[in-house]
């Protein structure tokens, strides 16, 4: 009964299958995650501003304690220094995870990593990046939410991170190649796909545990090309510099 509850809980998160929680992440209430940890601590930031914004001090200041304490327990509990990764925190073992997932990136895409630790974590993107782009996991299972395979939310949550932290070529170069990807998969066969190979750079998806399909029209797929495409994409005076240049 208790696998069930952590199944509900996982699938509900949108990361489904995978190990990163134990067997298909079926034991989720074990763990303090990096990626729920990063969008608290954002939207803790987020509430601080909106309260300030209304003139409400006494509150801004009780949400942007609770979002040191956050980042605090963070840095203890879920910054692996030999790793130089964010890691799941098992409250059960009282253990990190030893399981490198590519929600590390999240701290970046919050803000909430160091830039020491954004060094580190950069230096780390061979672990995860492919011909494709970011590979969820560095484990084959045969799993959706494993390696190889990678999915538009992640790609971008650490593409806009690496962005925010000044790695702009890093963060260019990997928007480049997982768009890349959906433009392959559309000259195969006109569609656009949930998710994609990252070592293949393709939508060649075979999974062989949980969902096998690979649903044709996925929103996430197109609104992250975009958003990535406008990253890419140079300055608009850049664009004007270009056109006066021709037209010259």
């Amino acid at each position: 009964p208790q696998f069930y509850l952590g199944d509900r809980a996982m699938r509900e998160s949108g990361f489904d299958t995978s190990s990163r929680f134990g067997p298909f992440s079926g034991s989720t209430e074990d763990y303090a995650p990096i990626c729920l940890n990063s969008l608290l601590y954002k939207y803790e930031r987020d509430i601080a501003i909106i309260e300030s914004t209304l003139g409400n001090r006494t509150a801004a200041a009780h949400w942007n304690q609770l979002a040191e304490q956050r980042k605090q327990r963070i840095e203890t509990l879920l910054w692996d220094d030999a790793a130089g990764l964010f890691m799941d925190y098992d409250v059960r073992t009282h253990q990190r995870s030893r399981y490198p997932y590519v929600a590390t990136y999240y701290a970046l895409w919050s803000g909430l990593a160091t830039p020491a630790q954004a060094k580190r974590l950069v230096a780390n993107l061979p672990l995860f990046e492919g011909v494709g782009g970011l590979q969820m996991s560095t484990d084959v299972t045969g799993q959706q939410w494993d390696a190889p395979f990678g999915w538009a939310p992640t790609n971008w949550l650490a593409v806009a991170g690496l962005a925010r932290y000044g790695y702009t070529s890093d963060a260019t170069r990997i928007a480049g190649k997982f768009m890349a990807t959906v433009q392959n998969g559309y000259r195969h066969d006109g569609t656009i796909r949930e998710k994609y190979n990252m070592r293949t750079g393709s939508s060649d998806v075979n999974v062989t545990t949980g969902y096998k399909s690979n649903v044709v029209g996925f929103g996430w797929t197109n609104g992250v090309y975009l958003k990535m495409e406008e990253l890419s994409a140079p300055p608009i005076e850049q664009h004007r510099a270009n056109a006066s240049s021709k037209a010259n």
